[in-house]
């Protein structure tokens, strides 16, 4: 079992500690033949690249990392954020023409886009401090991120079921049927054992990424690993390892 492609990955854009070559090299050392940059939506506060300027910096750099490193294919993309209730999420379209990848994921200090949005926000930051949730409000956050799945090209939802309650069951069988795969996140552990559980009978299928937020992660699956075993998940779901790629019926980032 071996993973070949790492779709993501972060960088001082966002909350990263390197730069984008410094993950670059990283891929390159671990014998990557894919790397993405996908830093956070600029609708995330504190983190999030900063607007449209920084993401076309960005491109900019990484087009000169791909005449330096010809080798390794690099995506430039973004783990959006949903913003809205209606599953509106973080990136404009003028950035959301030019990705090479995209990432969606629930995060809780967002700026939300109406009332309702923020009464979203506010009620899943209060479930999280204090460990308990509703049905009302796992009811909502499913139908924002299906909807969302349904509504933009994502390849990729990041780790489900963290940050914010949600019906991971409906969610992945909206990503089955959409072409949209869940993330098997290599920075938690057995965190993501139910989630992952829980979706396996959907027949949806799975990315395993680092979320490397400095250079020395970008590449490590160790984690993952362990999880697929744990949940002996066929190999054939998994559609970044060696020799799965070619059988997807989409190539990620095209």
């Amino acid at each position: 079992m071996k993973v070949i492609a790492d779709y993501h990955t972060h960088t001082r854009y966002s909350h990263g500690k390197g730069s984008i070559e410094d993950n670059v090299e990283a891929a390159v050392k671990r014998g990557l033949s894919t790397l993405a940059i996908a830093d956070h939506g600029p609708g995330h506060f504190f983190i999030g690249i900063g607007g449209v300027q920084a993401f076309f910096r960005m491109q900019k750099e990484v087009a000169s990392l791909r005449r330096k490193y010809p080798k390794l294919e690099i995506l430039l993309g973004v783990e959006a954020n949903i913003v809205d209730t209606d599953g509106t999420i973080d990136v404009p379209t003028v950035m959301l023409r030019e990705l090479g990848i995209l990432l969606v994921g629930y995060h809780k200090l967002v700026k939300v886009k109406s009332f309702d949005g923020f009464k979203q926000m506010a009620q899943n930051f209060l479930a999280g401090w204090t460990g308990s949730s509703s049905s009302r409000l796992r009811q909502i956050n499913t139908d924002a991120i299906v909807a969302a799945v349904k509504r933009y090209p994502i390849d990729i939802i990041t780790h489900p079921g963290l940050q914010v309650d949600i019906d991971t069951v409906a969610l992945a069988r909206a990503c089955h049927q959409q072409n949209t795969f869940l993330e098997i996140n290599s920075s938690y552990g057995e965190e993501l054992d139910p989630f992952i559980k829980a979706a396996m009978p959907t027949g949806v299928r799975f990315v395993i990424n680092s979320d490397a937020h400095e250079p020395g992660r970008v590449g490590d699956f160790a984690a993952a690993y362990k999880l697929v075993e744990r949940l002996n998940i066929p190999r054939e779901r998994i559609v970044n390892l060696e020799g799965n790629l070619s059988q997807k019926s989409r190539t990620l980032g095209a």
